[in-house]
């Protein structure tokens, strides 16, 4: 056997040997593409009259090196499907997949006038070297959604942000996502924010006076608060190519430089996304003003981080950072070759001096200075707030008292904007609870606390807007009212008094759920039947012992929790306190933020677990209403039931605590928390063309649940 062994691996050396010059010779045994421009256009791109098949048609493939010859240049370009898989200034081929073109370009270049091309022009397209650019191809590769639901946050969604580097404070200078052009769906979102930091002055680096005008005429224009700064003058179009090498470029840029210095702010800058154009303008602005590189590396690498979620750091994160704005401050405004370690540089002398290069006079770059260096603008009120807690959900505790706010002139209702010490920026209402959408931003003065807190409703706003203890933002009032009618809607008020409750069950928010396929007796919710803080617990407890409730699901607790529970001096939860003993219970210590993939991983363990032991079941969460809303809709789904009869069930809890009526408009717009859970499970919008029971299965199996403890549960809940 062992001989066996020796020939084959002899005959696999070898006849990798013999394949070696045929691997060589390779190049040979493809044919040329041609092809003639047809058209340049508008930064210079050259479009060909082949479609991208003729290359595919010929073998190549996407991360191919390709020799490519355009009169007398002969080129080596990589074929790739977007600008941003090459370094900035870098040649591409590239597959325009959403126009089916093909086309020849230089990221943020123009390759028309660098080479002298123009249409009529015949191009040549041989394969230099097969895969020989596939590993960055692939390590470029990003991916985004233009939909508002995929992201966490209105800024992140906009890209808007407030620059906070070295010399530079917080609410002088934004960038952002076009406020203005809606092709990528983010305007109205920019423009909303532009109004609550109270933006005075625009720099759209990326559109002309023709195209503002065409985005104002159009169906879908929102952006009245842009409009109000373009008919007073205070928006500068500079209609900048991408070749921010270019003379043109930067002669542009130096105008639009003389026009901010010229007015007062807040400054905002953006271009379309908000990240080529406007990322190079502000890693220059930054550098001007005295950041070091890691820390305009970091802004610039944010954008990346909101529209990709490239993970800070990665191999991904820094290929894209050296590729795009190191390279650009290291050539364009360093004025070195492409590689060179510009760590030690001094980068506020190389912009100044870049500034000086395309046109901008000592004394206009220090009145830029001087409008830069500015204290921060914010509107008032306005109060300076200090993170002294991040709590259980990811809030973020400060040091403002809530009646100090108040007499600050704040009042329930109000739309105020806070804007973190690291540029975050944040449009919330301000309330006494969490009357808002799920995934929603509030600023809280909840009852029962002494000091007010940011919030994102069911998420983590320390991991949204990446703070922690010890982080500033300043809080401000930006539309005093314009929540106040949602306020009254959603504002729902109880007693803890279970004589002020029709029954045991109603005021435990205790059931049994049997819609879809789930039977009778085997499953049911409630309020937590161990934590006592709403009174209710030894009244679910005694009902989960009239149930025979065998196996619990606790999703709100952690053990310490519940050994605190049963250490407490109101402890009176016998029933509970023996499954526990028995290991029956279950705690997952669950935050609320039900779309990110640690709270899936929870709701799978806790499903597992029923799965693996005895009906009948109960999950609780503190109220039985929230996590164990979502638990719910997740059983429901899977279990064959419609979306009205989830909505119903959900919808139960709010009649049960507040005695919401159904058909008013404060049911409806309760329950579009549970359609939001709903909209999570099935990973879509669209909750009329769904099978939600696919969907629920489909969720459970992308979080590590086998197709064997599924089956097994459902048997168990339909027995």
């Amino acid at each position: 056997m062992r001989q066996v062994k020796r020939i084959i691996s002899l005959l696999l050396v070898l006849a990798m040997a013999f394949s070696l010059p045929i691997a060589a010779n390779a190049v040979d045994t493809y044919d040329d593409v041609l092809g003639t421009v047809v058209e340049v256009q508008k930064y210079g791109n050259l479009t060909m009259d082949v479609k991208p098949d003729a290359l595919y048609d010929a073998g190549y493939e996407l991360g191919d090196m390709l020799k490519v010859t355009v009169g007398d240049n002969v080129l080596e370009i990589p074929f790739c499907t977007s600008y941003s898989d090459v370094d900035t200034g870098s040649l591409v081929v590239r597959d325009d997949q959403e126009e089916n073109l093909l086309v020849v370009a230089i990221n943020m270049g123009n390759f028309s006038t660098t080479y002298n091309a123009e249409v009529g022009d015949e191009v040549t397209f041989s394969l230099l070297e097969k895969e020989g650019y596939l590993s960055e191809y692939l390590l470029h590769q990003l991916e985004r959604t233009n939909l508002r639901s995929d992201y966490t946050a209105d800024s992140i969604f906009a890209n808007f942000r407030s620059i906070a580097t070295t010399g530079i404070k917080p609410a002088v200078l934004y960038r952002s996502s076009s406020p203005i052009n809606n092709e990528l769906g983010r305007a109205a979102y920019s423009d909303a924010l532009a109004e609550a930091v109270g933006v005075q002055t625009v720099l759209n680096l990326a559109d002309s006076q023709e195209e503002i005008e065409g985005y104002i005429a159009s169906d879908d224009f929102t952006s009245d608060y842009y409009k109000s700064l373009y008919d007073t003058g205070k928006v500068k179009y500079l209609d900048m190519g991408v070749d921010i090498a270019g003379e043109d470029f930067g002669t542009k840029l130096a105008d639009g430089l003389r026009f901010l210095s010229k007015n007062e702010g807040p400054y905002l800058i953006h271009c379309t996304e908000g990240k080529d154009r406007a990322g190079f303008v502000s890693a220059l602005l930054e550098s001007l003003m005295g950041a070091e590189l890691d820390e305009v590396v970091d802004d610039y690498m944010t954008t990346y981080e909101n529209y990709y979620k490239v993970e800070k750091d990665s191999e991904q994160y820094t290929s894209i950072a050296n590729s795009n704005i190191i390279s650009s401050l290291t050539t364009i405004v360093c004025g070195y070759e492409k590689g060179t370690d510009i760590s030690d540089v001094d980068l506020a002398e190389a912009a100044e001096n870049y500034l000086e290069t395309i046109g901008m006079t000592s004394d206009e770059i220090t009145v830029l200075k001087t409008k830069l260096s500015a204290d921060s603008m914010y509107k008032t009120p306005n109060v300076e707030a200090k993170v002294t807690e991040i709590e259980k959900y990811g809030h973020a505790s400060t040091d403002i008292l809530i009646e100090d706010f108040y007499k600050l002139g704040f009042e329930k209702g109000d739309m105020v904007t806070a804007i973190f010490d690291n540029g975050f920026v944040l449009e919330a209402p301000f309330l006494d609870g969490y009357y808002v959408d799920n995934g929603s931003p509030l600023v809280r003065a909840y009852p029962g606390h002494t000091n007010i807190a940011v919030c994102i409703n069911y998420g983590k706003l320390n991991e949204v807007a990446n703070v922690e203890v010890g982080d500033k933002a300043t809080i401000m009032l930006t539309d005093p009212g314009d929540y106040l009618l949602q306020y009254e809607i959603r504002k729902l008020e109880r007693t803890n008094n279970r004589e002020e409750y029709s029954s045991d069950e109603v005021f435990a928010n205790f059931r049994n759920i049997t819609v879809g396929d789930i039977a009778k007796g085997v499953l049911y919710r409630s309020s937590s039947p161990i934590n006592n803080e709403l009174g209710r617990a030894s009244y679910s407890d005694k009902l989960m012992k009239k149930a025979n409730v065998n196996t619990v699901v606790n999703l709100a607790d952690s053990d310490d929790n519940i050994n605190t529970y049963l250490a407490a001096d109101d402890f009176a939860s016998p029933y509970y306190a023996k499954l526990y003993k028995n290991n029956n219970v279950l705690p997952l210590n669950m935050s609320i933020a039900y779309a990110n993939d640690e709270f899936k991983a929870n709701v799978v363990k806790g499903l597992v677990f029923m799965s693996e032991n005895k009906a009948p079941y109960i999950f609780h969460c503190t109220e039985g209403k929230d996590r164990a809303g979502f638990f719910a809709a997740l059983i429901e789904s899977l279990m064959g039931a419609s979306k009205d009869e989830i909505v119903e069930d959900y919808m139960q809890s709010y009649i049960n605590y507040y005695g919401v009526k159904e058909g008013t408009d404060q049911y409806k717009l309760i329950s579009q928390d549970v359609l939001s859970m709903l909209k999570v499970i099935g990973n879509t919008e669209d909750l009329d063309n769904i099978d939600l029971a696919a969907a629920a299965y489909d969720y459970l199996v992308s979080g590590g649940m086998t197709d064997e403890q599924i089956e097994t549960l459902k048997a168990n809940l339909s027995d």
